[in-house]
């Protein structure tokens, strides 16, 4: 077969995904803010790194997006993109190889990341997320104050009620929007 010259020019951004990689327990204890980010790495991964001649080389180990970038992509605040970081950290997608710097007077740099299921120039996929086990988190070196809180106090704070009734004996009268003419 011949080459399709008219896609040699696209600007589309493609990531390959697995679907074994989907039915893992890692990928389904993921939040989906987490997946959503997964995607933006992924893609960040070989894409940005096309030169103009159309040499590609993988990058992975170097993928770096700030909170403030990624959240942008996402559609969300900084600290869902933050907690989303931090989740793929504790199943085990990505691994902070570097971590963010402030930097002075404005010249941070922010954290770069080396995906755990793609090959990097250096090794072979090491894999994580297979290795997960429920309850069992990888440890987080970045974005760790993003974290969320643990389930049981999520529900303890869930139990309390936002407006509690009125006291016993106190007769509640309905206003205006609540009554129904009978017809």
């Amino acid at each position: 077969m011949a080459r399709d010259k008219k896609n040699e020019h696209r600007t589309e951004q493609f990531t390959k995904w697995i679907y074994a990689h989907r039915l893992l327990p890692a990928w389904k204890a993921l939040t989906f803010p987490a997946r959503d980010a997964y995607f933006h790495l992924a893609v960040r991964c070989m894409a940005e790194t096309a030169d103009k001649n159309g040499k590609v080389r993988n990058n992975n180990g170097e993928v770096f997006r700030s909170l403030r970038e990624l959240s942008e992509d996402m559609g969300c605040t900084t600290k869902t993109a933050g907690a989303a970081l931090a989740d793929l950290q504790a199943k085990g997608w990505i691994v902070c190889t570097d971590p963010w710097v402030r930097g002075m007077d404005g010249k941070g740099r922010a954290a770069k990341f080396r995906l755990t299921m793609m090959s990097s120039k250096e090794r072979p996929p090491t894999v994580e997320p297979k290795h997960w086990e429920p309850g069992h988190d990888y440890p987080v070196t970045v974005y760790r104050s993003y974290m969320p809180k643990p389930r049981k106090q999520r529900a303890a704070n869930l139990s309390k009620k936002q407006n509690p009734p009125p006291h016993s004996g106190t007769v509640v009268y309905p206003n205006g929007a609540h009554l129904r003419v009978a017809t």
